[in-house]
Order: structure tokens, then C-alpha cells, then sequence
């Protein structure tokens, strides 16, 4: 009876041993699925950042070259403006000298 009740106890004691041995390679196994999930999805975040960064960085290039052109636009039409401005005093500019040799002033 003691040998059934020892060989029982060792029985035990084995498949403890053996469910112990299996957790822990389960363990492992979690814990390496953990880190290549953890590179992979920092391997997308940083593509992801990456790709976002790129956007962005054409959004203000293509904002910045609008500003540009509405820039030049502006000071195109502020230069012809003066232009005619200038235009209209050389004119009147050249009436009034006309006048005055023509009255021999």
C-alpha cells in the first residue's frame, strides 16, 4: 500500500513537473510573440510617422507656393498700379511743361 501511495506521490510529482515545464515553454513562447508583435507594430508606427511626415511636409510646400504666387500676384498689381500712377504724373508732368514754353515761360 505505501509503494502504490509512493509510486502515486512520484507519479504526481512527474506530471507536476511536466505541467511546470510546459508553462514555462508556453511562457517563452508568449513573451517571443510579444516582441515580434511589439517590433512590428513599431516598425509600422515609425512608417506610418514616416509617411505622415512626408504628407505634411507637402501640404506646407504646396501651402507655402500658393502663398508665393498670391505674393507675387499682389506686388505685380501693386507695381502697375504705380506704374500707372507715375505714367499719369509724367503726362501731366509734360502738359505742364508744354504749357509752359508754349506760353514762353
Amino acid at each position: 500500500m505505501i509503494d502504490k501511495i509512493i509510486k502515486k506521490v512520484k507519479e504526481t510529482e512527474r506530471t507536476a513537473d511536466n505541467i511546470i515545464k510546459e508553462a514555462e515553454n508556453k511562457s517563452v513562447k508568449i513573451i517571443k510573440d510579444a516582441q515580434n508583435k511589439t517590433d512590428d507594430l513599431l516598425g509600422k508606427v515609425k512608417e506610418e510617422s514616416f509617411h505622415k511626415g512626408e504628407i505634411l511636409i507637402s501640404e506646407n510646400e504646396k501651402r507655402a507656393k500658393e502663398e508665393a504666387e498670391n505674393i507675387s500676384k499682389n506686388c505685380e498689381k501693386e507695381k502697375e498700379l504705380l506704374q500707372k500712377k507715375a505714367f499719369g504724373k509724367i503726362e501731366n508732368a509734360v502738359k505742364i511743361i508744354t504749357k509752359r514754353v508754349v506760353e514762353g515761360k
